[in-house]
């Protein structure tokens, strides 16, 4: 179809124009765009012109004319101009490749001076956590698990020796670890970390581009987009909350760069037919995963918000299906994307989901999520790394560390001035949807960010009228949804607040640079563009951007030059998680394991089984070092405990050396302890100076000759450190000291130098309860099967015969394994009958008398006053409600009589003592005592008393217990609720 320039001019204001229409105009006659916006201006939804674009965007050559094109009834109808067909349009391939290059350069100028040590610095504050080490420490773990120890690289041992710990809900970022593997073959590991982190700015930048430039083109734009979404990638990519989180070592919340891309391909995957979008969203949700798991969380909210908001908006949020049911194919792109992320990540998935719902070590109530939230005013303050802050990082992290900042935590989420601005005009001025979406989708990960309760200037609870109240946000919710629970760092969310952000950005910083375009010139306008994006970038500045010294200490590596897998006490000492620490740990001793490549006792990691802290802290040589670098006393006794068992334990641990570190300026504790320690270190171990440098000392451990048996005696203090995962604690069973194994897997350490045959004896006892099975035993030795036995009931000795083929020298490893177990509680029949009264107790009655308690309870409820004298509690026989509660001084025997008397018959009636003095409660008490079944105290001085009984019951015949200062009555369940497998007395192996 071809039409006259003057056809143009006929055609009347608003004719032909439909709902939802959109155009295309190209040309320079000031005259037809005059006419043309006099024409367009009757359009009910009008878009803005776009102008001076490509001409090769259309097959015609003329350049002064105008194309109109409006979208009637699903076709495409061109009035004005002369058209042959329109070409979809397609960005130049120069304008594609400089990009990234800037991106690229961009990079490495705002992660200043990032660029002049490469190889020997890693993003990183000393006074802080060391987290950057972990993650470094991660890429080389994951290397050497599968090329030199062929073990998975999801569990380890070589740190918290000899306990190890599993890494499935570690912050692992194993993307970057697959992406760091083939550099570390050639390079050094800071430098390979560090080409990864530059790669995660990159990326991050170029998928927020991508995404914006979708978005912006979707919305019907064309002019200026790619300058638009340039921005977009520059504010995505070099936020000043992702600085923060690289200058604190948090590297797995710098690893965003799929986030961006996951978005693009979701919403063309609901925009657009065909599995391929579908597909590479699953992908890139997965890549998203392998960086941070907890981004799974953040892309579920992200698409479920996005996807309300769309069908909510017009209806038309799944496009793309010929038959006219939009919904249908829509929903099996979405079923095609949620089963890719569910195949490909089903390997880590799986056993994530088990050890988070049947590991039993979940974090119990909010953890830190409240300090770590953002504070209100921290959206509008600029970091502690912006140049214009006054004082420094390292002080505002030490304030942080003390309780003295402005903040709760360090301020991580600055929204940023201009930035702000920019996207304020855009909600304003930009009529496009897309931008409200985004602009809702910014609201909420905003008040995701602001925690549990809101916080202003450190405070959150505020006074109204002499009431004081909290306000909470909507991050409390997600705290009572499973796995999205398992999110304690509500500042996390400023990722997708900041990718909402630069969505907003992209649209009004294209708004303003049309405008200027309009106005003034194409050249101006790219300039004022240029200009709004230095001044973002101004905004969220955050250089120069700190670094730790990842170079290792000469000494370190002349340990590594030591053949031999054996174990290095290195100090400070310590083990931390996300939410604690004990000891003083330091991740940095962390990192010099990957040159050294020796086992550590110490070790960091995000969430662990309690005991995975306990087992060292039971241990009073560890107690003694953790008290030394904690200020604390160490009584006499303490150390010469630790001083007896140093060289036991360094022959089973096989600690050969002890590695002194050096304290770094203000990293307290440690700073201020460390010649306490290294001095109490030298007293108790023994040991000798190897060689030293760098500040680091290097101790020899003199170890003892090798015993010729080896025997664990169970229950006694001694026995601790030999007893791994799976064991409970000492206790007297059935006449001697032992320990139940309260897991089916049980751990034994067993130190040995010498590789020979060996016969390990223990001395074990089944739990056994009326119906029980027989309880079969297997045991393993360094992961070989050394046979299974079925146990009989009692104390019995079992022998197996340990090949010399299974021994290595150093700790060995003794696994037994239970057939089932049984919780006491369950299975052991309830002791309920009040002695021969004929009655039974309704609930668990608990009393235990002391000379400074008297403790009541029924049905785990409190049935006590908790007085000096005899405390009484009256209880309804029949439900066991608690009726009433008195305490009779021991010199008021006849008021206690009296009320006695008043109790009706049948009624339970509970008692405990409290203090001295039952001798004077004279015999008018004892006769009312007796009246409850009860013979009564027999006076002696000094005796505690504890009674069940039951009013008008024949003396004699209701429970009662007396003893020299203490005595204790129970009657229900069983109140052990450990799940026993057997108990064992002793392991002993010999050749």
């Amino acid at each position: 179809m071809a039409l006259k320039n003057s056809e143009v001019g006929n055609y009347s204001a608003g004719q032909g124009w439909k709902k939802g229409g959109c155009f295309l105009v190209r040309g320079r006659s000031p005259r037809t765009r005059k006419h043309f916006k006099e024409c367009f201006s009757a359009c009910p939804r009008r878009r803005e012109p776009f102008e001076q674009e490509q001409r090769g965007a259309f097959s015609t050559p003329s350049a002064a004319c105008i194309l109109l094109i409006i979208r009637y009834s699903g076709k495409m109808v061109a009035l004005g101009g002369a058209m042959e067909k329109a070409v979809k349009y397609k960005p130049g391939k120069k304008a594609q490749a400089y990009i990234p290059f800037a991106y690229v350069l961009l990079a490495l100028l705002l992660t200043y001076p990032l660029l002049l040590h490469l190889s020997s610095h890693v993003p990183g504050s000393s006074t802080w956590a060391f987290d950057e080490y972990t993650f470094i420490w991660n890429m080389w773990w994951f290397k050497y698990s599968l090329f030199d120890l062929h073990t998975s690289p999801l569990r380890t041992d070589y740190i918290f020796f000899p306990v190890g710990s599993s890494l499935l809900l570690y912050t692992y970022d194993i993307f970057n670890c697959l992406l760091a593997l083939p550099l570390q073959f050639h390079l050094p590991l800071p430098l390979a970390s560090n080409l990864v982190l530059l790669f995660t700015w990159v990326m991050s930048a170029w998928g927020a581009y991508l995404l914006a430039l979708y978005l912006l083109r979707r919305s019907g734009l064309t002019e200026h987009v790619r300058l638009a979404a340039f921005a977009a990638g520059c504010l995505y990519a070099f936020a000043s909350n992702r600085h923060i989180y690289a200058a604190l070592g948090h590297y797995d919340m710098v690893s965003t760069q799929w986030l961006p891309f996951y978005a693009l391909f979701f919403i063309r995957t609901l925009e657009e037919p065909g599995w391929k979008n579908p597909v590479l969203a699953g992908l890139f949700a997965t890549m998203a995963m392998l960086c941070e798991m907890i981004f799974g969380t953040f892309l579920v909210i992200f698409s479920a918000v996005y996807l309300l908001l769309r069908v909510t908006g017009n209806g038309a949020s799944c496009r793309g299906d010929p038959s006219g049911r939009p919904y249908r194919g829509c929903f099996a792109r979405l079923a095609v994307l949620a089963t890719v992320v569910l195949v490909t990540y089903a390997p880590l998935l799986i056993p994530i989901m088990r050890e988070m719902f049947f590991g039993r070590y979940e974090l119990a109530g909010w953890g830190d999520a409240l300090k770590l939230s953002t504070d209100l005013m921290g959206f509008f303050t600029p970091t502690a790394l912006h140049p214009t802050w006054k004082g420094s990082w390292a002080a505002e992290l030490r304030a942080v560390i003390e309780g003295t900042s402005r903040f709760s935590d360090v301020n991580t989420v600055f929204l940023g001035y201009f930035t702000l601005a920019i996207a304020l005009l855009a909600v304003i001025r930009c009529r496009e949807r897309m931008v409200k979406i985004w602009a809702r989708e910014a609201v909420l990960f905003a008040l995701f960010c602001l925690g549990p309760v809101l916080q202003i200037n450190r405070r959150y609870v505020f006074d109204m009228d002499g009431i004081p109240v909290t306000l909470p946000m909507p991050f409390a919710v997600l705290h009572y949804v499973p796995v999205f629970r398992a999110n304690r760092v509500p500042n996390r969310f400023s990722v997708l607040l900041t990718l909402a952000l630069a969505v907003m950005v992209a649209y009004g910083l294209r708004r303003i640079v049309a405008s200027v375009s309009r106005r003034f010139s194409f050249t101006f306008a790219r300039m004022v563009g240029g200009a709004l994006i230095a001044l973002i970038i101004f905004d969220h500045l955050s250089i120069p951007l700190p670094l730790t010294d990842a170079r290792v200490p000469g000494p370190l590596v002349k340990l590594g030059e030591e053949t031999g897998d054996f174990a290095v006490l290195q100090l400070p000492l310590g083990w931390r998680n996300s939410f604690g620490m004990a000891g003083a740990e330091r991740t940095q001793a962390q990192y010099y394991q990957t040159v050294h490549h020796k086992r550590l006792l110490a070790g960091n990691i995000s969430r662990n089984p309690p005991f995975q802290f306990d087992y060292f802290l039971r241990i009073p040589f560890f107690q003694a070092i953790v008290a030394a670098e904690t200020y604390e006393e160490i009584p006499p006794e303490l150390e010469e405990k630790a001083a007896a068992q140093a060289s036991e334990l360094a022959y089973l641990y096989d600690i050969r050396y002890v590695a002194v570190l050096p304290p770094v300026m203000g990293r307290r504790p440690y700073a201020d302890t460390y010649t306490r320690t290294l001095e109490l270190v030298e007293r108790i171990m023994p040991m000798e100076l190897a060689f030293e440098g760098d500040g680091v000392k290097v101790y020899r451990v003199l170890q003892p000759s090798p015993p010729s048996s080896f025997e664990v005696d169970m229950g006694v203090e001694k026995a601790l450190p030999y007893l791994g995962m799976g064991w409970d604690r000492n206790e007297e069973i059935a006449g001697t000291s032992a320990v139940w194994a309260v897991s089916r897997k049980a751990e034994v350490f067993v130190p040995l130098r010498e590789v020979a045959d060996y016969r390990v004896t223990l001395r074990a006892s089944p739990f056994t309860y009326p119906g029980a099975p027989p309880q079969r035993m297997e045991a393993y030795f360094n992961g070989f099967h050394l046979g299974s036995v079925e146990m009989a009931p009692g104390w019995n000795e079992y022998t197996f015969t340990i090949p010399a083929r299974t021994v290595r020298k150093g700790l060995n490893r003794l696994v037994l394994r239970f057939a089932h177990q049984a919780v006491p509680r369950k299975v052991l029949p309830a002791q309920l009958a009040v002695g021969e009264t004929g009655v039974n107790v309704p609930a668990d009655v608990e009393i235990h008398a002391h000379r400074d308690f008297a403790y009541i309870t029924v049905g785990g409820e409190n049935a006590s006053l908790n007085r000096p004298g005899l405390n009484i509690a009256l209880v309804d026989a029949s439900i066991g409600k608690v009726l009433d509660m008195r305490v009779f001084g021991f010199e008021k025997g006849e008021a206690l009589a009296s009320f006695l008397a008043e109790v009706p018959q049948g009624t339970m009636v509970l008692g405990g003592s409290c203090g001295d003095g039952l001798e004077r409660l004279g015999s008018k008490a004892i006769e009312a005592l007796q009246s409850l079944g009860l013979q009564g105290p027999s006076g002696q001085v000094g005796c505690c008393y504890a009674f069940i009984g039951i009013k008008g019951a024949r003396p004699g015949t209701a429970v009662e217990v007396e003893g020299k200062g203490d005595s204790y009555l129970r009657l229900g369940r069983n109140p052990d609720t450990r799940p026993l497998a057997a108990a064992v007395d002793w392991v002993r192996i010999q050749r």
